[in-house]
């Protein structure tokens, strides 16, 4: 319930109620209040605030680095083959891939990793795509591709939509993690147009 908001008005009715039980019979005053609660919603109201508005990956999937693939060699590795885009991430809690070329209007991603936190609070790290604009100078959100998968180390995948075949993306991967903790993992995404991949200067981003 959204409390903090309805609390005011929960006691002004209260007073109200208390303030009429000196010319009004008791029970008329508890029935105005009863009457009152539930006309503002007081009681057995689901809180939207409370609601998880994230979007998680389910179970699914396997990432499998291909044997020539050295994923350690750096703390982003990324290796295309043919469709699919391989991604190895060392110890990190924020970087981004280099540009791949999208082979439609949706990728399927999958994705794993550890951490060494063992709260709640630390055990999803997220990934999202971000557009290069045709004349390579900026960078654009893709809405609705935040999502965030679970860092036990166990294997989730999700199926991106909202691209253009034939752009240009590239997927941020970052870690809430405190500045104590970081992720260790790999992704691959499904779908590539080509095998071509690029990095450019600092574009602008617009979120």
């Amino acid at each position: 319930m959204k409390l903090t908001r309805k609390f005011a008005a929960l006691t002004m009715a209260v007073l109200l109620a208390f303030t009429l039980t000196a010319c009004s019979p008791k029970q008329a005053a508890q029935d105005l209040v009863v009457n009152l609660v539930h006309k503002m919603g007081l009681v057995e109201e689901s809180d939207e605030d409370d609601t998880d508005t994230t979007t998680k990956a389910p179970a699914g999937g396997s990432v499998e680095f291909p044997a020539e693939m050295d994923s350690d060699a750096a703390r982003v590795v990324t290796y295309p083959v043919d469709s699919t885009l391989y991604v190895a991430f060392n110890g990190i809690a924020n970087r981004s891939t280099e540009y791949f070329v999208a082979g439609g209007d949706s990728m399927t991603v999958t994705g794993y990793a550890t951490t060494e936190a063992s709260s709640e609070n630390y055990m999803y790290f997220k990934i999202a795509f971000w557009e290069l604009s045709d004349d390579k100078s900026m960078t654009s959100y893709v809405p609705g591709s935040t999502i965030y998968y679970r860092a036990d180390g166990s294997d989730y995948q999700y199926n991106v939509t909202g691209l253009t075949a034939g752009k240009q993306y590239k997927i941020t991967i970052s870690y809430d993690n405190g500045n104590k903790y970081y992720v260790t993992g790999g992704l691959k995404v499904e779908g590539l147009g080509s095998t071509e991949l690029n990095t450019y200067g600092d574009e602008t981003t617009n979120s």
